[in-house]
Order: C-alpha cells, then sequence, then structure tokens
C-alpha cells in the first residue's frame, strides 16, 4: 500500500480506473459502500471492493458510510464491516454513530474517520473522538481556514479538508425528483437538476440516487490558496471531488500535487486556477456569523 510522508490528495473518481491519475501521483481513493453511501458515482458491493483491492494492491482505498442508517439495517452493517476487515482498506468515513459504535464492539482494525460534514466544527469533538478510536476527521467546509488551522494546533486527530469540487448545501432522504416529475406527469431524466432560489437567485445543482437528494452549490469551491496552509500545517489529506471532465481535473490535481511538493509559486498558482475554475473559496476566508432578527 502506498504511503508518503506529505500531505496527500485522497480523490473521489467518477469511476474505477484509478490509473488515470496515476502518473499525477495520485494514490488514495474515497469509494461508496452500495445501499450505505449518498451521493457516490462509484458504489460497491463488498465483492467488488474485494476485486478493486486486488486490482490496485499499492493504492489506499478509503470507503465511506455516509448515510443514516435504520434499526432493521444494522445486521447488514455489521456483517459487512466483518468482511471488510479482512482486506486491505485504508480507512472507513462515518456519517452514523452506529458505524463507530459497531467498529468499537467488533475491535476493528481499519482506521475509521467521522464525517458529519456540517458537525465537524470544533477541536473539542475531534479530542473526544480520538479517545474514542477514531482516527481522521473530514473537516466541515462551513468553518473557516483559521478554525481549521486551530483545530489542528489542539488535536491528536489526523484531519482532513475538502479542496475542490461542488460545495454539498444539504441532503434529503426525500425523492424530491421523482416525486417533482410524478407530479407534473413528466418522466425524470437521469441526470443533475438545476433549481433557482427565489430569494437570491442563486442556481443549485440536484442530483438523486437510491437515498435520497443531494444539494450543490453551483459553483466549483477553489481551495488552491488554502492548499498552502493547510499543506505546511500538516492535514494528512486534502479532498478533490472528480466534478469536471478530465482535462479540468488533471490540471486541477497536477497544481494541488505540486503545491504539496513545494514546487508552485502561491500568486502564480492562486492566478492561474482562478482562470481556470473560478475565485469561489466558500467559508475558507467568511465566517459565519448568526444574529437575532428582531421582531417588528
Amino acid at each position: 500500500m502506498y504511503s508518503g510522508v506529505h500531505m496527500k490528495l485522497l480523490v473521489v473518481p467518477n469511476n474505477l480506473e484509478f490509473n488515470r491519475f496515476r502518473d499525477l501521483g495520485v494514490h488514495s481513493f474515497l469509494v461508496g459502500i452500495r445501499d450505505f453511501s449518498t451521493n457516490f458515482k462509484t458504489s460497491l458491493s463488498v465483492d467488488e471492493i474485494r476485486n478493486l483491492c486486488e486490482k490496485y494492491p499499492e493504492e489506499e482505498i478509503f470507503l465511506s458510510f455516509n448515510k443514516n442508517l435504520f434499526n432493521h439495517e444494522l445486521p447488514v452493517v455489521e456483517s459487512v464491516l466483518k468482511e471488510l476487515d479482512s482486506l486491505p482498506i485504508a480507512g472507513i468515513f462515518f456519517y452514523d454513530l452506529a458505524i463507530l459504535r459497531l467498529a468499537q464492539e467488533l475491535h476493528l482494525k481499519i482506521p475509521i474517520v467521522w464525517n458529519q460534514t456540517h458537525l465537524v466544527t470544533n477541536y473539542q469533538t475531534c479530542n473526544y473522538y480520538f479517545r474514542e478510536g477514531v482516527s481522521y476527521a473530514l473537516l466541515s467546509s462551513e468553518i473557516t481556514l483559521e478554525e481549521m488551522l486551530e483545530i489542528k494546533k489542539r488535536t491528536d486527530m489526523k484531519l482532513m479538508a475538502t479542496i475542490f469540487g461542488y460545495p454539498i448545501i444539504a441532503h434529503s432522504k426525500r425523492k424530491l425528483l421523482s416525486n417533482y416529475f410524478s407530479s407534473i406527469q413528466e418522466e425524470k431524466e437521469e441526470r443533475p437538476y438545476e433549481i433557482q432560489e427565489s430569494v437570491g437567485h442563486d442556481p443549485y445543482l440536484l442530483r438523486e440516487d437510491s437515498t435520497g437528494t443531494t444539494f450543490f452549490y453551483h459553483r466549483f469551491l477553489n481551495g488552491t490558496e488554502p492548499l498552502f496552509a493547510l499543506k505546511d500545517a500538516n492535514f494528512s489529506y486534502g479532498l478533490v471531488y472528480e466534478d469536471g471532465d478530465e482535462p479540468l481535473m488533471r490540471e486541477v490535481i497536477e497544481t494541488f500535487q505540486n503545491i504539496i511538493a513545494g514546487k508552485e509559486d502561491k500568486e502564480n498558482a492562486v492566478s492561474r486556477m482562478n482562470s481556470l475554475i473560478g475565485s469561489y473559496t466558500g467559508f475558507f476566508y467568511k465566517k459565519t456569523i448568526y444574529k437575532v432578527k428582531k421582531n417588528g
């Protein structure tokens, strides 16, 4: 299995041909578990995961259990975890705390990754889960770069941060697109759809799968400039969603790899990437401020 001393890119791929990015030094990939993952274009059965590990023995393969679980699903989840524990899996991302409890009860050897999207926001909870045996945390994309660096200083947990892709806004268990097209008696196509928010008029992307409907912001998250600081702070991974076409993704990944290797000038890299994917940096430099609304 690939290992290195520097921060790495963890790619969420559109397909399972991992060799596409090997020449760029990408050796870490995150894929879904069939029936237990949301918003993954590659969700696999245990047998398919076993075959993937055999096909790519030198790569780090992470798996995602990022859906809410029902009680009736727990026996199946337990069985799946037992099978996976015999495979060379680099880590399991979890959303539902049942995964953490099962990992503890089964004494899993596979490292687990705290991935509760909007909740991964502070070092105290990171420290709590670290004491509970959690190895990694994927920090929320709704906190600032400054807050991420502060968390890194105050926890022993290994940290990850999302640096490219369409930001996830929300997820609903409901089949919102199917319900809508059913109500207007039209056929739903198997593709992302776009809606416009009525107040700010911002467009959002919607994707529906067997687990529900996911909302995305319509602009790429550009983590180029933050990556310089994340790398210097010794973050373990930068998460990259393959949300662009392959030529664009190759340029994005090559630039990020050069930043990690210390081969990029910050000003030139930021300028070039702003031209390529836009300058939207999400909440990296934008604090969330809550205000009490006055009546009247």
